[in-house]
């Protein structure tokens, strides 16, 4: 496992690389599992951000083990009374028991844990319309954890095209907008309608760390480190740009 500091442009993007994608999710989860521990110490919930797929499942399974065993290893009644609550950077604008859903894996991936975590979960289109789940999500964000509070950890994924949630580049409005949570209608990605935590509010946080694993990933990754004016703008970039102070991680298997 190495790590390495951006370039000049991204100075506050550094890289965790190492050849096996298992390492990476377990560094992570040991990381995103160490703020949890943090946050209880200071006595209060602890909130982090969890990315979809199959990297997003992995991770749930891995930091699910790394609490399970930091709590069972503390001195008994410690974090009795503790919580964890965990976001979803985005949600397809799926029924609530659609296969399609993101969360619904996720959620699978906590077996040890449970009785200290409760889900954030977006309103699906049985119950609402996408513009009213996404200021609902809003709403819950500002509330739960509070508007100028932090996340203490966000885990997401990059795209081939650069993505991250369902913010894509090139999509100005949205990657502009300072709303805590968007509607998404025109994602490339089939399904076109979601909801996704704002690039605003997920740069409010105390680390973030992003996947880029795999070949198809090398160009985006490439481009960002370089600073092109193509990513630049992108909404990886947009984090930075909203949270100057924020240090980001990207985990990869590239060797760059």
């Amino acid at each position: 496992m190495s790590q390495t500091s951006g370039s000049s442009y991204s100075q506050n993007i550094h890289q965790l690389f190492d050849p096996s994608s298992d390492q990476l999710v377990s560094l992570v989860a040991d990381r995103t599992v160490a703020a949890i521990i943090h946050a209880w110490r200071e006595g209060r919930e602890a909130q982090i951000v969890l990315t979809g797929g199959r990297t997003g499942l992995s991770i749930a399974k891995s930091v699910d083990v790394a609490l399970f065993r930091a709590t069972s290893q503390s001195d008994g009644e410690s974090f009795k009374d503790s919580r964890l609550r965990i976001w979803f950077s985005d949600e397809r604008f799926v029924l609530n028991d659609s296969p399609d859903r993101s969360d619904t894996s996720l959620i699978s991936g906590f077996e040890k844990s449970l009785p200290r975590i409760h889900f954030e979960r977006v309103a699906g289109p049985e119950s609402t319309t996408v513009e009213e789940a996404a200021r609902d999500y809003a709403l819950a964000l500002e509330t739960r954890v509070g508007a100028e509070s932090r996340f203490d950890a966000v885990i997401l994924s990059m795209g081939e095209d650069g993505h991250i949630a369902s913010l894509f580049p090139g999509h100005t409005e949205q990657l502009n907008s300072t709303e805590s949570a968007i509607s998404v209608d025109n994602s490339p990605k089939p399904p076109a309608v979601r909801v996704s935590i704002g690039v605003a509010r997920l740069a409010k946080a105390s680390a973030i760390y992003i996947f880029a694993l795999g070949e198809g990933k090398r160009e985006p990754l490439a481009a960002l480190l370089a600073g092109t004016s193509a990513a630049s703008e992108g909404p990886i970039s947009m984090l930075r740009k909203n949270s100057p102070a924020t240090q980001i991680f990207i985990a990869t298997d590239l060797k760059l």
